[in-house]
């Protein structure tokens, strides 16, 4: 079965028609995690090594500020475990969601790794699940689901890919395959929910990927704007902080060859989607599995950001060479770091001027 572009932004049509709508105020604080591929705790498990980090800083932050949760999708890794054996490992994670769900609230959609919830009728826990959601900001919408609606091939191949996870890889102690290992992939994904977003003039805000997105921009692209600006404040600012920015651009330039070598093919680079305008439409809240930690995206204030949440024994270049300021949890070894920011005011205003 061959399916088209016209019948993804179609499927993406319907879910957003769908989706229940909630008004964003002000004073209003969300935090969108997604792709936590929680499974049973043993090797094969990816939500391990962040595990401890997510933990802390949703109960001892988010939860303190009175932050909204929302879990974009691929939280519970049924593909490759039995929920069963998830809940009974994470056990304590599932009791700060419900924290959340009773003192603020939470919201859960349904990925492709846990796809089954929406078959499950005896899930121990009341969480609001949905496909898709709409935050409403002065009537404008920002349009949350998981991602892998904006693939073809998802629904045809889900079930065998599951089942070859389960069956095959687990035994090996293979950890998860799946489109955040592949660049292409990624990009056309993206640049399907991207094109949806701005024909219709609305924010989309995406996992799946694994990639974080912020204004429609990838990690790449973030990195040149940001050695580009380092360079215009070097020189027009004071020289006493001449080399700290000398130092920041060096690191940047680094970490920018680092990621070419690694990605040779740089046909996916293109941060405007072959777009006219660069349109900053589409959002993506990265991973809770990552390397050097996790990546959200939070909501407060009318201000939407990208932040990444590290550990200090794992990622100290982060708090010396990169030219963003991080601060330290409480009395833990977790730190918080904010790479975006912009007001939702202005990101609308473009979308709406240049769409």
């Amino acid at each position: 079965m061959k399916v088209s572009g016209k019948t993804v932004y179609k499927h993406l049509d319907e879910i957003f028609h769908q989706a229940e709508k909630s008004e964003l105020r002000s004073e209003d604080k969300w935090v969108i995690f997604s792709d936590l591929h929680m499974g049973d705790g043993g090797s094969t498990d990816d939500f391990n090594q962040n595990a401890d980090l997510f933990a802390t800083a949703l109960e001892k932050h988010y939860l303190k500020e009175n932050y909204r949760l929302f879990l974009n999708g691929d939280v519970e890794e049924l593909q490759r475990f039995k929920l069963s054996k998830i809940i009974e490992k994470w056990q304590s994670i599932y009791e700060i969601f419900n924290q959340f769900h009773l003192r603020t609230q939470l919201v859960k959609s349904i990925g492709n790794h846990d796809l089954e919830l929406s078959l499950i009728k005896d899930y121990p826990y009341d969480f609001h699940m949905v496909d898709g959601y709409q935050l409403l900001w002065k009537d404008q919408p920002i349009f949350l689901f998981h991602g892998h609606q904006a693939s073809k091939k998802y629904q045809k191949h889900n079930r065998l890919i599951g089942l070859t996870l389960k069956y095959f890889a687990n035994p090996l102690g293979i950890k998860s395959y799946s489109v955040a290992h592949d660049s292409k992939k990624q990009y056309n994904i993206e640049k399907r929910v991207y094109h949806y977003s701005y024909y219709n003039n609305r924010v989309s805000i995406i996992g799946h990927t694994h990639r974080p997105l912020f204004e429609s921009l990838h990690k790449v692209d973030r990195l040149k704007f940001k050695i580009e600006q380092m360079c215009r404040d070097y020189a027009r600012g004071d020289h006493a902080d001449a080399s700290e920015i000398a130092s920041s651009i060096k690191s940047h330039k680094k970490e920018l060859k680092s990621y070419y070598k690694k990605n040779e093919d740089f046909n996916y680079q293109n941060y405007v989607y072959n777009s006219i305008f660069h349109i900053p439409c589409l959002f993506n809240s990265g991973t809770t599995i990552g390397k050097r930690g996790m990546t959200c995206l939070e909501i407060d204030s009318g201000q939407i950001s990208l932040v990444h949440w590290f550990d200090e024994s794992i990622s100290k270049k982060y708090l010396k060479k990169t030219g963003y300021e991080a601060s330290r949890l409480g009395d833990t070894n977790y730190f918080r770091m904010v790479i975006n920011q912009e007001s939702l005011d202005y990101v609308f205003t473009r979308i709406k001027l240049l769409s």
